[in-house]
């Protein structure tokens, strides 16, 4: 019996919520950076090149540019806000995974909302092209760089957000009734 005992090993380390917390924060605040930096290169680069641009084509796409990333400011802003100020002590195991998860399902959805635009970028260009409408064009091709964009920049976050829920989840199993322990996986 000693022997089996002996043989048993432990696969999981336990897990330092405030450090996981810390980390999870610290990701979403950087990729709420890069979206609003995005955002405010896009609608300077637009306005000045809808301001400066002859070709009708290029003004649109400017445009497109520039007022959807008025959107994509706005969201980070709001990312930005939410986050800001929010102690990576105060979450426990069961809030951590939740906020964790829920993240990672709104950045999955968002990536099929992104392949949408993609497919309305597809279907404006193209109309556009046959009913030679410079604004349908301009349009779609902003819409396509900005879905690109913004379908990269989901599925990177989901991934990263998907990596950190495992992390968690090899050291922490969430139990109904909202407790908390420190798993350990043993194998023979």
């Amino acid at each position: 019996m000693l022997s089996v005992a002996m043989c048993l090993v432990m696969t999981a380390a336990p897990i330092d919520l405030e450090s996981w917390n810390t980390k999870r924060l610290s990701t979403n605040r950087t990729a709420m950076f890069v979206l609003g930096s995005w955002a405010v290169g896009n609608i300077a680069v637009g306005s000045i090149g809808y301001a400066l641009e002859r070709d009708e084509r290029l003004r649109w796409l400017h445009l497109g540019n520039a007022a959807w990333n008025v959107v994509n400011l706005g969201l980070a802003v709001v990312g930005l806000i939410s986050d800001w100020g929010r102690d990576p002590k105060s979450f426990d195991a069961k809030q951590s995974l939740v906020e964790s998860e829920k993240q990672t399902k709104v950045l999955l959805v968002n990536a099929g909302l992104d392949v949408a635009y993609l497919a309305t970028a597809a279907f404006l260009w193209q109309r556009g092209d046959a009913t030679s409408d410079a604004r349908l064009v301009g349009l779609g091709q902003a819409l396509l760089i900005q879905g690109a964009f913004l379908l990269g920049f989901d599925i990177t976050l989901a991934v990263l957000s998907g990596r950190l829920t495992d992390e968690l989840l090899l050291g922490v199993d969430v139990m109904p009734g909202g407790g908390a322990g420190v798993r350990a996986d043993l194998r023979w």
